[in-house]
């Protein structure tokens, strides 16, 4: 294993079936949870919301049910029926079509609560609390399907557009145009601000899912301490709930033209923005290439920004900026990925000409440390695709590698275990790999090393 110690990754690794770990592994005391299973498509009326839980009593427990549509949340099935009862199997149904224009909710949310719960009926509220008595809670999000969508970095994302009027941030003109927001031969992310019919067109795309606690990764390549001075480029995370400040985690990179100061380049944040939940940025010059991450926690987030990109054990030069900050840390829940660049005030870029920045990368990564990656006995005839099957952990990324002597491995691919839109991210994962050219090696082994 040293070998594989010095790639600088946590290894859980698995050859041909038989598991070789790194450090040791605790089993974690059970825990209460809410899954779901089915999630209604967006504008069906037909099919109910339905989950099961686990680590809890089905018959002294109830589950609550909301959502979001048309910029407020809602009860379901309704105010006078707000608890729905759990089978003594774990499963649950919920109905969250009741009214005509349910069907176009855009986030869901359940709670797993006490029998007893006895709170006041959510009924347009802007917020979403969530309550003290909540042993498990779980968000999946939906996505208008006449959206512009597209797979980004394993995940799947909706381009935003704002229907030729006006609208925040800025305010700005957001378009879906394959002018503004398109994937290179690379499977890079471009983004760019234009000038099109007489006005100044920006741009947003936003995940599907939510991902909760863990760590954001993004690397940008484009030069962001000479971003335009109207320009600003957000990576950040977003829900529709101002209880929580609409769980706004922010990567931002603008120079507000010049408002804090000739050096300043962007900040990291957590919003609101007040005392200890800002810090302003200032970056090398030259750097053109660079990675932001921030873990988030229950209690703290953890910024840091790397040039270059992400290593998990980076040279100290490499290390361009590392904060923390344990105010006003919001609750996971409902939030989604958006990236976008837009004009500050709605200003044009201050040389007239468009903006683009290249995102070449996104990921998240969950907390903590996941079960071993577990392989299958490969199949395939000789000089024919080897078929490979991974037993993993959902959100976690596996590399493939092959060796003919278990002392050299080369690396042949990387799955991510996940793209779901439905928070059931705990669960284990069934994957497919091939390795296309089994005759370059012989004999082979297999391994997947799970990346950190």
């Amino acid at each position: 294993m040293n070998e594989t110690r010095n790639l600088g990754r946590r290894i859980i690794a698995a050859i041909l079936g038989v598991v070789l770990m790194d450090g040791a592994v605790r089993a974690a005391v059970p825990t209460p949870s809410i899954i779901i299973t089915n999630l209604p498509a967006y504008g069906s009326t037909t099919s109910n919301l339905s989950g099961y839980i686990q680590n809890a009593d089905p018959t002294t427990n109830a589950v609550i049910v909301f959502i979001y549509v048309a910029g407020a949340w809602y009860s379901k099935p309704s105010c006078a029926s707000q608890l729905t009862s759990i089978q003594a199997d774990g499963s649950w149904t919920a109905d969250i079509t009741t009214s005509s224009s349910d069907k176009t909710a855009t986030e869901i949310a359940a709670f797993l609560v006490p029998a007893n719960y006895n709170l006041p009926c959510v009924n347009g509220d802007s917020a979403l609390n969530i309550p003290t008595q909540a042993l498990a809670v779980v968000y999946a999000n939906r996505s208008n399907p006449s959206a512009r969508q597209f797979n980004f970095s394993g995940y799947h994302w909706w381009v935003r557009t704002s229907a030729g009027n006006l609208a925040g941030p800025g305010p700005n003109y957001f378009s879906d145009s394959t002018n503004n927001a398109w994937l290179d031969a690379q499977g890079a992310l471009h983004l760019k601000i234009t000038y099109t019919n007489s006005t100044w067109q920006c741009v947003e795309v936003i995940s599907e899912r939510n991902f909760g606690y863990g760590q954001y990764r993004f690397t940008v390549n484009a030069p962001v301490n000479t971003l335009d001075a109207s320009a600003v480029l957000g990576l950040f995370t977003w829900s529709n709930d101002s209880a929580y400040n609409d769980r706004e985690i922010d990567v931002e990179f603008s120079r507000w033209n010049y408002a804090f100061g000739t050096n300043y380049v962007g900040d990291y944040a957590v919003s609101p923005y007040n005392p200890g939940q800002v810090l302003r940025l200032s970056l090398p010059a030259g750097i053109t290439n660079s990675t932001h991450s921030f873990i988030w926690q229950s209690n703290n987030v953890a910024f840091q920004g790397l040039d270059g990109n992400f290593d998990p054990a980076p040279p100290a030069g490499n290390i361009l900026q590392t904060w923390s900050c344990s105010h006003g840390i919001p609750p996971a829940g409902g939030e989604q990925v958006h990236i976008n660049l837009w004009l500050n005030k709605g200003n044009p870029p201050v040389n007239g000409q468009p903006v683009e920045v290249v995102i070449s990368n996104f990921t998240y990564v969950p907390l903590g440390l996941p079960p071993p990656a577990q392989l299958g006995q490969p199949t395939g005839l000789p000089e024919s695709p080897v078929q490979l099957r991974l037993d993993g952990q959902s959100d976690w990324h596996y590399q493939m590698q092959v060796s003919s002597n278990l002392s050299n491995w080369t690396p042949i691919g990387t799955i991510l275990a996940t793209n779901s839109s439905i928070s059931c991210y705990s669960l284990p994962t069934l994957l497919q790999f091939s390795d296309s050219n089994p005759a370059s090696l012989s004999p082979r082994f297999y391994r997947a090393l799970t990346e950190p």
